[in-house]
């Protein structure tokens, strides 16, 4: 490979970051309706025609988005999950679940636009996102959730919602109170879902 291969290459690289940075801001600030194909263009500083080359049209462009959010959000629970075992008693379940909810905080804080982004999703009830589908590889995920099921089973989540649902629902209520301090999310969002100990 000769260097001119290799700046074009780099080239191209940073071009795609800026139209991402771009498209990010841009459908944090407007939705995926309101976004607005000229208005990403004109904040990258590139032109229409390298972006419908690079993504094809605004929907090629809002899954690229998508899926970035969720590859953060994937490192966020595998994070979570690494050198934890599966919870055996109700303590250590309490323990995953706070973690979660600290966590799932601390990535909302750190990426806002990616907040801003599923806010709009949740309004307008997850459609683009659905029909984007953003893939992403993520055991950590499927762990969490296994854990989820576990607890149900155990008696250890409140009774109502599905696991999964419940799961859904740690983004949904840590959004729901994120101005409130650390310490309050992560109590009061981990008291909605775990159910309180029974004493004898």
């Amino acid at each position: 490979m000769d260097g001119s291969t290799t700046v074009r290459r780099r080239d191209a690289a940073a071009s795609t970051a800026r139209l991402l940075a771009a498209a990010t801001e841009e459908f944090a600030a407007h939705g995926y309706e309101g976004a607005r194909v000229d208005r990403i263009s004109a904040s990258s500083g590139l032109n229409r025609a390298l972006l419908f080359q690079r993504f094809g049209d605004k929907d090629g462009l809002y899954r690229a988005v998508l899926a970035q959010v969720a590859q953060d959000a994937a490192a966020t629970r595998s994070a979570i999950v690494a050198d934890r075992t599966v919870p055996v008693d109700r303590a250590q379940f309490v323990g995953m679940v706070r973690d979660l909810v600290r966590e799932t905080a601390r990535f909302l804080v750190a990426h806002p636009d990616a907040a801003r982004i599923l806010a709009w999703e949740r309004a307008a009830g997850w459609a683009a996102f659905r029909a984007a589908r953003p893939e992403s590889d993520d055991p950590a995920a499927e762990q969490i959730m296994e854990w989820f099921r576990q607890g149900a089973e155990r008696g250890w989540l409140r009774e109502g919602p599905s696991p999964d649902r419940q799961l859904a629902l740690v983004l949904e209520l840590v959004t729901a109170v994120l101005t409130e301090s650390p310490e309050f999310v992560e109590g009061a969002v981990t008291a909605a879902l775990v159910r309180e100990e029974e004493t004898r």
